[in-house]
């Protein structure tokens, strides 16, 4: 197939699925660009056309992609690997295995460059941090590359963008922020990185039936939205609204209120400010707030009537030792991560004002709304939190947000009921549930055990309107991220650029928005850490590369790497240049940030 300049282009789905089930049947480019320095190679055809090859390098070993397993989707994104692995072989002649790995498993493979796979299907979240760029720029730079533990799932370790994704996180000026992040972006792009798919759809249902729900707005009906559990009530003979929950978001009371997570932030625990229905910023605890200084001084006014659980008044004392507490142990709650702070001063007992060493456009974006918010210091001081801060003894627990604690079980249950001296009206009791698999989550919504479904994907959608009819609602909610295909930098052969672009023409958009996305999504033919509805994605695409188009072109695929000096032997296996250096970019059990010769280009880092 062909067409590299079609922006829409179509295909026999059924064709290709039969085929595709036939056949099946079952994230450097460095400083230097990374690049294997080959001469133009012509002739030679990928997956299974040999020869008439000038002289070729070594042969291009099997490798391994990664299905992420037990996480939203696993299906889909086991059968866009298994269609990767196919058209690496037909289009590339490249044997890839495809294995299935749990999150946790995969995190710290990837986090520490165990080199066990060179490509996985991956989503950035679409928490409300990451409407703030920095939460989708600050996990690709370069100081978290490496056998570090970083959050690097590709390795990808490149000066000029790590600059640019320095310079745009202490910007003094929101204009001066954007032209940054737009350069940034463009440096990874220019490197297909990642190789973006297509676009997330995030689909939650709700049953009309035990719920009157309202306050729905863009995020849609899933945890992320405070006000939709404040506001919704219950109906009928529902006792409450319930919604189930991934076990490992609520592993301890520590965990959640020290970290950003849910589900305790907007409910037990409430911020300063918080994102709102439609992911704008709103008061939270705080009822205004103010910026100076090039983004280097906050000052926010506390509700006057805010209380925790146990009916002692939030202070802006109780504001400042959280944030300070935090910041002391930073290498402890590392979501968080070390803050600038000059001063954090109370400077009434409703007036919390913050001070920068250096400009901070990102904290009131990105920390700000997500992180659980005001902790009592009374409370957590007398649990010995400021000698043992990861697992202080509470003897019970105290909140600041709409709803508190009437029963908590890890992993397993947190049942609240409203705070009634709270300034919020909560309406109901709120609980969620652990569910392991998103089949037995499922078949409890159907039962009316759930009322809340939240991250529903594949086919389930459609299965539960045509089980349940108008007893359910599904609901899209606007997503600002992206499926990618993430390659690993650090090694061969996802380390060369020309691969990962020849990989990325290889693969049909139109056929894993079936599989990722039941054909709800739109394919994406640009590479770029911003996904389309991101509101910091560049106004065009002119700063980004185009790195497909909608169908596979084999040809295009094959003619970039003919251009880069790899070929094909007469069985149709692909080779590396014969001049290609394949030398991984840092030693498998150091990082990048440890060789200051190689990258000398980021001292504050390497050094």
């Amino acid at each position: 197939m062909n067409g590299d300049e079609s922006e829409d282009g179509s295909f026999n789905r059924r064709t290709y699925l039969a085929a595709l089930g036939t056949a099946t049947a079952t994230g450097l480019a460095g400083c230097s660009g990374g690049n294997g320095n080959g001469g133009n190679g012509s002739g030679g055809n990928g997956g299974g056309g040999g020869g008439n090859q000038g002289e070729l390098g070594e042969r291009v070993p099997n490798i391994q992609g990664v299905a992420l397993g037990g996480v939203a989707g696993a299906a889909g994104i086991e059968q866009g690997m298994q269609h990767v692995k196919q058209q690496l072989n037909e289009v590339l002649g490249l044997q890839m295995e495809v294995v299935v790995k749990e999150l946790t498993t995969f995190w710290n493979e990837a986090y520490n460059d165990a080199r066990t796979f060179s490509l996985h299907i991956d989503l950035s979240p679409p928490f409300p941090s990451n409407l703030d760029p920095n939460g989708l720029l600050m996990p690709f730079h370069i100081r978290n590359a490496g056998a570090n533990g970083g959050p690097n799932s590709a390795n990808y370790a490149d000066c000029n963008y790590s600059q640019k994704a320095d310079a745009q996180a202490s910007a003094s000026t929101t204009e001066e922020r954007r032209q940054l992040v737009t350069e940034a972006v463009a440096a990874a792009s220019e490197d297909f990185t990642p190789l973006t798919l297509v676009s997330n759809v995030n689909e939650s249902a709700y049953r009309t039936d035990q719920l009157e729900v309202v306050d729905i707005g863009t995020i849609g009906a899933n945890e992320r939205n405070p006000q939709l559990l404040w506001n919704t009530a219950p109906k009928g003979d529902a006792d409450g609204k319930v919604m189930n929950m991934t076990p490992g978001n609520f592993p301890s009371v520590a965990y959640m209120a020290a970290r950003p997570a849910t589900p305790w932030t907007g409910t037990v625990y409430l911020p300063l400010v918080i994102r709102d229905k439609n992911y704008e910023l709103a008061p939270g605890l705080a009822t205004d707030w103010e910026i100076s200084n090039e983004f280097t001084e906050f000052t926010f006014d506390l509700h006057e009537d805010a209380t925790f659980h146990n009916g002692d008044p939030v202070t802006a004392e109780d504001a400042k030792w959280t944030l300070e507490f935090l910041n002391d142990n930073s290498d402890q709650f590392s979501p968080i991560g070390k803050l600038p702070y000059d001063s954090i001063e109370a400077v009434d007992e409703k007036t919390l004002k913050v001070t920068m060493s250096e400009s901070q456009p990102a904290w009131i974006n990105a920390f700000v709304p997500v992180w659980s918010g005001v902790l009592p210091k009374k409370v957590w001081t007398a649990a010995g939190a400021e000698e043992n801060p990861t697992n202080p003894e509470f003897d019970e627990i105290v909140g600041s947000g709409p709803y508190q604690v009437a029963n908590y079980q890890p992993r397993q249950l947190l049942a609240l009921e409203p705070y009634e001296d709270h300034f919020i009206d909560a309406k109901g009791n709120l609980t969620f549930r652990g569910y392991q698999d998103r089949q037995s989550a499922r078949r409890a919504f159907e039962d009316g055990t759930l009322n809340l479904l939240q991250n529903i994907s594949g086919n389930t959608p459609k299965q539960i309107q045509d089980n349940m009819g108008s007893t359910a609602e599904v609901v899209a909610g606007e997503s600002f991220s992206s499926w990618e295909l993430r390659s690993q930098h650090s090694f061969g052969p996802t380390m060369f650029p020309e691969f990962r672009h020849a990989v990325s023409q290889s693969i049909s958009r139109l056929l894993l928005n079936e599989f990722l996305e039941s054909g709800k999504g739109e394919p994406e033919l640009y590479a770029s850490l911003l996904g389309k509805n991101h509101p910091w994605r560049p106004d065009s695409n002119d700063p980004l590369t185009k790195v497909a188009s909608p169908e596979p072109n084999a040809e295009k695929a094959k003619q970039v790497l003919r251009d880069a000096g790899w070929g094909w032997d007469d069985s149709g296996r692909l080779h590396y240049p014969a001049d290609a250096d394949l030398t991984p970019q840092w030693p498998k059990e150091s990082s990048p940030c440890q060789e200051p010769d190689a990258f000398p280009c980021v001292p504050d880092i390497c050094e």
